[in-house]
Order: C-alpha cells, then sequence, then structure tokens
C-alpha cells in the first residue's frame, strides 16, 4: 500500500544517488549471450567499459530513463529524446558530463569517449577503467603541463 502522506524527491534522490556512489563495482558488467555462437561475455569488461552502463543505471533507477544502456552515444541521444538539454557554462552538480576522446600516452587518441555526473563546477563523479571502481575526479581529470584540459568536456547535458 502507498503511503500518501509521502511525496518521493526525483531529483534530490537523483543527486544522492550520484553522490553516493563513489567506490561502488555493481555497474561493471553486462552479460550477454551471443545468438550465433552461444557464447557469454561481459561486454563492459568487468569496469573497462562500464561508464554509460553507470550514468544509465542511475539515471534508469531515478526514473529519467527506461532502461540501463552499454554507450554514451545511445545514453546521450535517448537523454536528447527526452527532454535533457545540451547546455553551456558552469556544469552543476547533476548535469551529465560527457568527455571527447582521450589523448593516450603514446600520442594516439582513444577509442572511446567518456560520461560521468558532474559534482560541481569542478568535480565530477564517473567510472574508472583503471581502478575498475565509480570514482571522483577533476571535472577535467586536471591540466597538463601546458595549462590545457587533459579531458576536454565534449557536452554537459541537464534536465
Amino acid at each position: 500500500m502507498t503511503d500518501t502522506n509521502i511525496i518521493v524527491l526525483q531529483k534530490e534522490t537523483y543527486l544522492k544517488m550520484i553522490e553516493n556512489s563513489p567506490d561502488t563495482r555493481l555497474f561493471n558488467s553486462i552479460m550477454v549471450r551471443y545468438k550465433d555462437t552461444n557464447t557469454i561475455d561481459d561486454i563492459c569488461h568487468d569496469g573497462e567499459f562500464s561508464c554509460a552502463f553507470f550514468v544509465s543505471s542511475v539515471l534508469c533507477l531515478a526514473n529519467y530513463i527506461e532502461k540501463p544502456m552499454a554507450t554514451v552515444t545511445s545514453v546521450c541521444e535517448h537523454l536528447k529524446k527526452n527532454g535533457w538539454r545540451i547546455i553551456s557554462g558552469n556544469p552543476i552538480k547533476g548535469d551529465v558530463v560527457v568527455w571527447d576522446y582521450a589523448t593516450l600516452s603514446n600520442n594516439t587518441k582513444d577509442i572511446n569517449m567518456h560520461i560521468g555526473f558532474a559534482l560541481s563546477a569542478t568535480e565530477a563523479v564517473s567510472t574508472s577503467s583503471i581502478s575498475r571502481r565509480v570514482t571522483v575526479h577533476n571535472i577535467t581529470y586536471g591540466l597538463d603541463a601546458h595549462g590545457t584540459p587533459k579531458r576536454r568536456i565534449k557536452m554537459l547535458l541537464r534536465v
């Protein structure tokens, strides 16, 4: 039976989920079975490629989207179709942050964009392919020796 005396606060619950997410490994795996070979695989590679699954799972749990997704592109497309708008300026807590392709140590570009949540104008939370956990980090992963952001923000989305 539903308690008629309470109102669930969607945005506030969503923000608390983001705040409480660091250090979890909950979103590290999406297990699939390939129909052609009948083999089972973890398409997130135990957290190496789990950023979109993390973000979309939180958004789903907060009732902003219908289901978790596996790619940054699919999450962004879905959010834009569902009223999230691309914004410019400083990020605020709860904004979805999409980072551009990273430059790797051998001076080549990473094959993946990255997605997470803003905690403030200077801090974000996303999955780490190194620790394979959700981590808090600088919104641009800090600055390089030339004062340039290590990872450029490609897009900010706000509900």
